[in-house]
């Protein structure tokens, strides 16, 4: 949708998704997602707008006010709202943005535990999962295939969680959290379910492949490859048991070349079948 608002320059758009019952009951769904190059004339301020924003700055600079306290938005770091509260951002200098107002599941827990952290600014350092994330999003959208709603929680959770990594100061040694095989692990839970092979991963942090997976199983205990399987697992069995998603579905979700080779997979793992495990109860 083109955009028609004061400060707002062309090249910039935003969605209106409709989220179904499913979405709205247990999963985190998009309220509206959008693309913003902005002048120095845009501010948005408004007494209550029924939702959480997660906005990154692609480039430029701002400012955030919320309960009383103003924060300055960098080039590079994630804005975070409480939308149900009075708000405010603009930008004096012009920004580039990429934008989500969400809501469901336990978006009010995730949100109120990273606030209590960070306040409503976030820098995202060395980070790409947040913005690659949100682009995914919306490029589905852009092209009117969105992906199914399972997914968008998944991509949801997957930057709510990136953002506590990041906010948990201390958490990580430095040499361990800016390390080759702490960014491909970033990588992979990113890219899950797209084309994945040893040479990109290898060569995105930049080790010849043979050294690269003698230090990702050292690190990790897995083979990058068993690792990628572990995780693409770890979203199929949430899709089997949260959705009513075909197999076939779940396994073209979640990266695998086919049903088939979804289901062999998973047996050879779980120790049971993708239908068993969605009847078992836990």
């Amino acid at each position: 949708m083109i955009v028609d608002e004061k400060g707002v320059l062309p090249g910039s758009d935003y969605y209106f998704p409709s989220a179904g019952s499913l979405a709205k009951s247990i999963f985190f769904y998009p309220v509206c997602i959008g693309e913003f190059i902005c002048d120095g004339s845009y501010n948005v301020e408004r007494e209550c707008y029924n939702s959480f924003l997660l906005m990154y700055i692609a480039d430029g600079s701002g400012s955030v006010s919320s309960e009383g306290k103003t924060y300055i938005a960098e080039s590079g770091s994630i804005v975070l709202l409480d939308c149900y509260k009075p708000h405010r951002y603009d930008t004096k200098k012009g920004w580039h943005t990429l934008w989500l107002h969400l809501d469901g599941s336990n978006s009010r827990a995730y949100f109120d535990l990273l606030h209590s952290k960070k306040g409503c600014v976030i820098p995202a350092g060395s980070s790409l999962a947040v913005s690659k994330l949100l682009l995914a999003i919306l490029e589905g959208y852009r092209h009117k295939r969105p992906i199914p709603e399972p997914i968008i929680s998944c991509h949801i959770q997957r930057i709510l969680s990136e953002l506590l990594l990041i906010s948990s100061e201390g958490s990580f040694p430095a040499e361990v959290e800016n390390s080759p095989i702490a960014e491909a692990i970033g990588y992979i839970g990113a890219n899950y379910a797209g084309k994945i092979n040893l040479t990109d991963v290898s060569s995105r942090v930049n080790l010849s492949p043979f050294h690269f997976s003698r230090q990702f199983r050292k690190e990790t205990g897995y083979s990058p490859y068993e690792y990628l399987i572990k995780i693409r697992l770890e979203h199929a069995k949430q899709l089997l048991k949260n959705t009513k998603l075909q197999v076939k579905e779940i396994a073209s979700a979640c990266g695998f070349l086919s049903e088939s080779n979804f289901v062999f997979s998973f047996h050879k793992n779980v120790g049971i079948s993708p239908r068993e495990f969605r009847n078992t109860p836990f």
